[in-house]
C-alpha cells in the first residue's frame, strides 16, 4: 500500500475516532520501522481532528526521534549522516519554539547525546585535520547543551528547596525533584565526556588543549567530590583519574582510581572500575620503577571476574592490554624474576594480547605492536573456522551413532587443551585445538537437529532423549544459551525423575544463568523460569543433591533481583545445613548494602531497620558453621556483622565478633591462605574504630585498650610495604579520622568529653609511636578538627579540654615542619592551631610564611585576617583601631590581604561566591568595631553602608543564613548610631 493511501486511511480512521491517541500510533510506526510514514504522518497531523494540542506542539521532537531511530537501522553511511542531521535540526527547531516545553530538558538532552555521537563518527576511521575539527565541533557543541541543561536544572533545583521536601507530606514534588537531580547529573556526567572528548581530538591533548582537559577534569571532580554518594558521581572517579593521568597528575589520578575500585561490585559500576584498573595498571607501569608485581595484582583479578557480556568491551581490552604490558615487563625482570616465572608471564602476556586482538577496537594497533615484540605475526595468528558441514544422517539412529563418536571426540580434544594449558603449553598448538574443537561442537549440532526432525512413532524413547541430551550439552558449550535452555528443559519434562532428565534440566539452569549474567543484571522473565524449573527438579527429584541445588540457584536468583523478602522465605524453608548457613550470611550482606543505600538517601529509620535484618542473617549464619572450617567468605561476613554493630553503637559487641573463637577474623585470619590487603585493611581499621569506642568505657583497663589500639595500628602499618600500598595507608588513616570525628560529633555531651579525652591520650601514643610523616600530619590534623568541633559556638580562643587537643596538634606540626622535605600546607595548619589557642602574633608568623610564597591561598588569606581580627578583640583600647585596620587592609608587609581584598578577590567567582559574601560581612564587623573602638561615628556609618550597598546587589545575602547574620549585625550597628533598629528589608519581597 502507498504511503498516501495508508495515510488516508488513518486519517479517516482518526476523523471515526475522534481523537485516537496520536503519540501512541506514532511509536507503533517506529517500532514497525516505518520511519518514512511516520514523518509523513506528523507533516499532516494538523489535518486530523481530535488530536491531543500538547502533542502537536512536540511534533519536531518526535521528527528527531524518528529520525534517530532510522539512522540506526540506515543501510549506508551517507544516509545515517542525514538522518542524524535532520534530528540535529528538529531539535533545534523544538527548543527554539517552545523552550518551557515540559519536554525541553529532554530535547536538550537528546541533542546533547545526538552531538556525542555524532562527534564520535567523524573520529572513526583514518584521521585527518578536517575530520578532528568536525569532530571537536561537535563535541563543543554537546558541552554547551548540556551545560544549559545544568544551569537550567540547578536554578530548578535552588528554586525547589530541596532540602526541605519531605517525601511523606509532598511526594509528588519530591519525586520531580529526584528526576532534576538524576537529569542534572546526568548532564553534569555528559559535559565533562564532551569536553574530554574534544580535547582529545588533538593529536597532543596535553599540549595543544590543556584548557580543555583541565575544564573536564573540574567538572568530574565536582561530580566525585559533591555527589559520590550517587552511581553517576561514584563512577566520576574513573573519567577523573583518566583525565589526571594525561595531565600528569600522578598521585591524584593513583587516588582517583582507587576511590573507583573501592566502589561496591554492582553492575552500574562495572564498566568505571575495569576502566579504573586498566588505567592503575597503565600507571604503575608508566613511572621511574615498572611496578608490574602491584599492577599485576591490581589488574589479574578484575580481568579474571570479566563476565560475559563484558567480554567483547573496548573497555575489557583496554584492560587487557595494559595487563598483557604487565606481565612483558615480569618476563623481562630477569635479576628478580624465577624462569618458570617469567614463562608463565610471557603466556599469560600472549593469551591476553590474543584476546583482545580477536575483537576489533582503539587497541588494535596497541596489541599487533605488543605480539610482534614477543614474534607473533597477529595477521597470520588470526582465528578462521570455517562453518562445519555434515552429511545428511539417512536416519535418527544413523545420527545418533555419529553424534556419540563426536561426543567422544570432544571430550578427547577439550581434555587435551586442558592438559596443555595447565602445563603452559605451546599457544598456537592450543589454538589448532580450539579451532578442531568448535567444528567437532557445531558438527554434532547440525547433525543432531537433523537426526532428531526423523523421529517416529517407533523411535525409543530413552535414545531420543539421549539424543537431547547430547544437542543440549553442545549447545551450552557454544553459548547457545536460549537454545540449550529449550532443549534441556524440554527433556526434564519428557523424562522426569531419570538421570538423563535430570541431566537436562541442570543443562537449563546453567544456561538461564548464563543468559541473566550476559544481560547484566537479569531480566525478570528469565529469573522466574530458573524459579520455575528449581521447584520442578526438587519435585521429581527430591532426594538427588544435584537437583537440591536448583533451589540454591533460585535463591541466588531472588537475591540478584534484590527480592530479600522471597530470598528469606526460601532460605527459613531450606533444613538446618551448611549451605543454608551461607545464604543466610549471604542474605546478610545483601541487607547490609541495601542499608548502606539507604543511608545515602537520608532514610536514616530504614537503614535502621535493614541493619537489624543483616544483624540477625549473619549471627544466623555464624553460629550455624561447623567443624571450625571458616572461608574468606564467613570472615567478610563477621567483619560486616562487627561493622554493624559499630553502627548501632555498640563498640563491646563488635569486639566480640571480631575476637569470636569460631569464626572472628582477628584470631582466624592468620589461617586464610592470602588474605587480601583491602580485606586486611578493612579488618584492621574497624578494630581499630571499636577499640577507640571502647576507650570511653569507664570500666574498661584503658591500658590494656590502649595497647590493642597500637597493635592495630602497628598491623595497618604492616600491610603497607611498598609505595602504592603507603599511599593507601595514608588514605585509610584519613578515612578512620573521619570515622573518628563522627563518633565525637554525635556523640552526646558527656560521652563526647570522655571520648576526646580518651582519643586525645590514643593520639598521643600514635604520635610517639610513629615516625611516619603522614601518620604524624594525620594525627595532627585529626586533633585540629576535633578542638575546632569541640569548641562551642561563638567562643574564639581554645579552652581545657580543646587547649589540650591544640598543643598536642601544634607540637606534632612543628616536629613535621623541621623536616626537609615537610609539606607546604604544615605552616598553614600551625597557624590555624596556634589562632585557635590565642597565640596570633605566632600565628600570623606561620601565615606570612606560606603567603609569601603563595599569596593567592585564599584559605591562608582568610585564617590570617580572622586572626587580626580576633587579636584586635582582645587588645587594650588604644590598640584596637589600628588591629582592626591590619585585619582590614592587612599588615604593613603587604602579604596579608585582609577581608578587603579577599572581597574584592572573590567576588567574579562563581566557586568563592561564600566566602565573598562572608569576606563582606567580617568587612562590616570589623569596621563597626573600629569605629566603636575609636568612636568615630563615620567609621560606624561606613559600617552600615557596606551592608547596604551589598543588599542593594544581591538582595539575598548568600542565602537565608547568611540573611541573619547580616541583618543582625547592621540592627547592632543602628542602636550604636542612635538610629532604630529596623534592620534590612525582606529579601525577594518576603
Amino acid at each position: 500500500m502507498s504511503a498516501v493511501l495508508v495515510l488516508g486511511a488513518i486519517g479517516a480512521t482518526q476523523a471515526r475516532a475522534q481523537g485516537e491517541p496520536a503519540a501512541d500510533f506514532v511509536k507503533r510506526l517506529r517500532a514497525a520501522e516505518y520511519y518514512d510514514l511516520a514523518i509523513a504522518y506528523l507533516d499532516r497531523l494538523d489535518q486530523y481532528p481530535g488530536v491531543d494540542s500538547a502533542f502537536t506542539t512536540t511534533v519536531p521532537l518526535e521528527k528527531a526521534q524518528t529520525y534517530i531511530e532510522s539512522a540506526g537501522n540506515a543501510r549506508s553511511v551517507e544516509r545515517r549522516d542525514e538522518a542524524f542531521a535532520k534530528a540535529e535540526a528538529q531539535l533545534q527547531v523544538f527548543l527554539k519554539n517552545h523552550p518551557g516545553n515540559p519536554r525541553a530538558s529532554e530535547a536538550r538532552a537528546q541533542l546533547g547525546k545526538l552531538r556525542l555521537f555524532r562527534g564520535s563518527q567523524f573520529m572513526i576511521g583514518e584521521l585527518d585535520d578536517d575530520k578532528r575539527k568536525q569532530a571537536r565541533e561537535q563535541y563543543q557543541a554537546a558541552s554547551k547543551t548540556f551545560e544549559t541543561i545544568i544551569n537550567d536544572l540547578k536554578g530548578k533545583l535552588e528554586d525547589m528547596k530541596v532540602a526541605d521536601i519531605d517525601p511523606e507530606k509532598n511526594p509528588e514534588k519530591a519525586e520531580l525533584r529526584d528526576r532534576y537531580r538524576g537529569e542534572f547529573l546526568m548532564a553534569l556526567q555528559s559535559s565533562g565526556e564532551a569536553k574530554m572528548l574534544a580535547a582529545e581530538t588533538y593529536q597532543d591533548p596535553v599540549k595543544e588543549a590543556p584548557q580543555m582537559l583541565e575544564q573536564a577534569l573540574g567538572t568530574y571532580t565536582d561530580l566525585s567530590e559533591k555527589y559520590d554518594n550517587y552511581v553517576l558521581g561514584a563512577a566520576a572517579f574513573y573519567p577523573r583519574g583518566k583525565v589526571e593521568q594525561l595531565l600528569g597528575k600522578r598521585d591524584q589520578a593513583y587516588e582517583s582510581y582507587t576511590r573507583m575500585l573501592e566502589q561496591s561490585d554492582t553492575p552500574e559500576f562495572r564498566d568505571a572500575k575495569i576502566g579504573a584498573a586498566a588505567g592503575l595498571v597503565s600507571l604503575l607501569l608508566s613511572g621511574k620503577k615498572q611496578d608490574y608485581a602491584e599492577a599485576i595484582k591490581v589488574g589479574a583479578p578484575v580481568e579474571a571476574s570479566l563476565r560475559p557480556n563484558e567480554q567483547r568491551s573496548q573497555i575489557a581490552q583496554d584492560l587487557r592490554v595494559e595487563l598483557a604490558r604487565a606481565y612483558l615487563a615480569k618476563n623481562a625482570d630477569e635479576q628478580n624474576t624465577k624462569p618458570n616465572e617469567r614463562k608463565r608471564a610471557l603466556s599469560d602476556a600472549r593469551k591476553l594480547l590474543m584476546q583482545a586482538k580477536r575483537i576489533p577496537g582503539t587497541h588494535d594497533e596497541a596489541a599487533v605492536k605488543l605480539l610482534a615484540d614477543i614474534g607473533i605475526d597477529a595477521a597470520a595468528a588470526e582465528e578462521t573456522a570455517d562453518t562445519p558441514t555434515a552429511d545428511d544422517p539417512k536416519s535418527f539412529a544413523e545420527a545418533l551413532a555419529s553424534a556419540r563418536e563426536l561426543f567422544q571426540t570432544e571430550q578427547l580434544i577439550a581434555g587435551q587443551i586442558k592438559a596443555l594449558q595447565d602445563q603452559d603449553g605451546d599457544a598456537e598448538q592450543v589454538k589448532s585445538l580450539q579451532e578442531s574443537l568448535d567444528s567437532t561442537r557445531q558438527t554434532g549440532v547440525v547433525i543432531l537437529r537433523r537426526g532428531l526432525s526423523m523421529i517416529g512413532s517407533d523411535t525409543d524413547s530413552a535414545e531420543i532423549n539421549e539424543a537431547r541430551q547430547f544437542l543440549a550439552f553442545l549447545l551450552l558449550q557454544e553459548k547457545r544459551y536460549r537454545d540449550s535452555f529449550v532443549v534441556g528443559s524440554a527433556l526434564a519434562q519428557f523424562a522426569p525423575g531419570s538421570d538423563v532428565g535430570l541431566s537436562g534440566g541442570l543443562i537449563a539452569l546453567n544456561s538461564a544463568q548464563q543468559i541473566i549474567s550476559a544481560e547484566g543484571t537479569g531480566s525478570d522473565y528469565w529469573v522466574e523460569r530458573i524459579k520455575q524449573l528449581g521447584d520442578f527438579l526438587v519435585q521429581k527429584w527430591p532426594d538427588n543433591p544435584k537437583a537440591a541445588s536448583a533451589q540454591g540457584i533460585s535463591i541466588a536468583m531472588a537475591l540478584k533481583k534484590n527480592d530479600l523478602a522471597d530470598a528469606k522465605r526460601m532460605i527459613d524453608a531450606m533444613p538446618e545445613s551448611p549451605e543454608q548457613a551461607q545464604f543466610r550470611r549471604s542474605l546478610g550482606l545483601f541487607y547490609w548494602n541495601d542499608s548502606l543505600r539507604l543511608l545515602r538517601e537520608e532514610k536514616d529509620q530504614q537503614a535502621d531497620d535493614y541493619w537489624k535484618k543483616a544483624a540477625a542473617e549473619l549471627t544466623a549464619g555464624l553460629n550455624q558453621i561447623q567443624g571450625g572450617l571458616v572461608d574468606a567468605d564467613a570472615m567478610n561476613a563477621a567483619l560486616v556483622l562487627a561493622k554493624i554493630r559499630l553502627r548501632q553503637d555498640r563498640p563491646d559487641a563488635a569486639v566480640k565478633v571480631l575476637d569470636h573463637p569460631k569464626y572472628g577474623p582477628i584470631p582466624l585470619q592468620s589461617k586464610l591462605e592470602a588474605p587480601s590487603q583491602s580485606f586486611l585493611f578493612d579488618l584492621y581499621r574497624t578494630e581499630l574504630q571499636a577499640v577507640a569506642s571502647q576507650l570511653t568505657s569507664s570500666d574498661g583497663d584503658q591500658e590494656k585498650l590502649l595497647a590493642r589500639a597500637t597493635h592495630a595500628i602497628e598491623q595497618l602499618q604492616e600491610t603497607a610495604s611498598d609505595d602504592a600500598g603507603k599511599q593507601k595507608l595514608v588514605q585509610t588513616f584519613r578515612t578512620l579520622a573521619v570515622d573518628i570525628q563522627k563518633q565525637i560529633e554525635n556523640a552526646p555531651p558527656a560521652r563526647q568529653a570522655k571520648l576526646i579525652d580518651a582519643f586525645n591520650v590514643f593520639l598521643s601514643q600514635i604520635s610517639k609511636i610513629s615516625q611516619d610523616d603522614t601518620t604524624l600530619l594525620w594525627v595532627g590534623q585529626t586533633m585540629l578538627g576535633m578542638a575546632e568541633s569541640a569548641m562551642p559556638e561563638g567562643q574564639v580562643k581554645a579552652e581545657g579540654q580543646t587547649a589540650e587537643l591544640l598543643k598536642t596538634a601544634i607540637e606534632t606540626f612543628q616536629t613535621l615542619k623541621q623536616k626537609p622535605d615537610a609539606s607546604e600546607t604544615i605552616p598553614y595548619l600551625l597557624g590555624k592551631a596556634l589562632r585557635l589557642q590565642g597565640q596570633y602574633s605566632a600565628a600570623l608568623k606561620e601565615f606570612r610564611e606560606i603567603l609569601t610564597t603563595k599569596p593567592t591561598m585564599i584559605d591562608a588569606q582568610e585564617e590570617a585576617a580572622l586572626t587580626y581580627e580576633q587579636w584586635a578583640a582582645v587588645l587594650p583600647a588604644k590598640y584596637k583601631p589600628d588591629a582592626y585596620e591590619s585585619a582590614l587592609g592587612g599588615g604593613k608587609k603587604g602579604v596579608i590581604w585582609g577581608w578587603g581584598k579577599i572581597s574584592v578577590m572573590t567576588q567574579r567567582n562563581p566557586n568563592f561566591r561564600d566566602r565573598f559574601f562572608n569576606a563582606r560581612y567580617h568587612l562590616a564587623r570589623c569596621r563597626y568595631m573600629q569605629g566603636e573602638a575609636a568612636k568615630d561615628p563615620k567609621l560606624t556609618q561606613n559600617a552600615a553602608r557596606v551592608i547596604t550597598s551589598l543588599a542593594g546587589l544581591y538582595p539575598d545575602l548568600g542565602g537565608p543564613d547568611e540573611f541573619r547574620k547580616f541583618n543582625a549585625l547592621l540592627k547592632k550597628i543602628q542602636i550604636a548610631a542612635g538610629e532604630n533598629p529596623d534592620g534590612l528589608p525582606p529579601a525577594n519581597g518576603d
